[in-house]
């Protein structure tokens, strides 16, 4: 219950205090305005892979209406909530055409060749390299071939973690144990290892990046 909460207080502060009430919804458009910047076509079938409550779920469905919008989560709590944000929409939003999936992302169960766009959002800095490994080559399956992945997350080149005092950065592994893996990851190398071609990167706000794909 406390996600979207969560998500708004930590987004508060990405732009000036001005916005602060805006930092979540600005971050989500940012994001999208770069994923769109990269798609020749609209897609029709879009797996958001770790999906939490489903807040990059319903925004992806509002961006691209037209698409079938599958949330896939390891998490039943965080998938009981997302049902129940979307039983709590209007009548006609509450229709658009969104599937979840209990599963995890290194082996879900879906089909080859199933998706023409996947789009992961602050999901790597959560994991160990090998994890992200082997989630690259399950989207890799399960996207077409001239498929689109889209990752955003942390930015590693951000000044802003460069400059930061090493007692806060120190309180900030604390509660991401992995952080240290995801900032030592070369994306780029494993995105190739795994079937893609060399990504396109973007920095799209002062901490947070996009990368995009294909499949090859």
């Amino acid at each position: 219950m406390e996600v979207e909460v969560v998500s708004h207080a930590v987004h508060s502060r990405i732009w000036s205090k001005q916005s602060e009430a805006d930092g979540d919804r600005r971050l989500r458009q940012s994001y999208h305005g770069v994923l769109q910047s990269h798609l020749s076509q609209l897609p029709t079938r879009i797996l958001d892979v770790g999906c939490s409550v489903g807040m990059s779920t319903f925004a992806l469905q509002e961006l691209l209406p037209q698409a079938e919008v599958t949330g896939l989560d390891l998490s039943p709590y965080f998938l009981a909530i997302a049902h129940d944000r979307q039983r709590q929409l209007p009548k006609e939003a509450s229709e658009q055409r969104i599937q979840w999936v209990h599963a995890p992302a290194e082996s879900t169960g879906l089909a080859d060749g199933s998706f023409d766009l996947v789009s992961m959002c602050l999901i790597c800095h959560e994991l160990p390299q090998e994890a992200t490994r082997a989630i690259l080559r399950e989207i890799n399956r399960v996207l077409v071939s001239g498929g689109t992945l889209s990752i955003m997350d942390m930015n590693p080149q951000s000044p802003i973690y460069a400059q930061m005092p090493p007692y806060i950065l120190t309180l900030l592994k604390s509660t991401e144990p992995y952080l240290d893996d995801y900032f030592s990851l070369d994306l780029a190398a494993e995105l190739a290892a795994a079937g893609f071609t060399m990504p396109e990167i973007t920095a799209h706000t002062p901490r947070h990046r996009t990368v995009v794909a294909k499949k090859l």
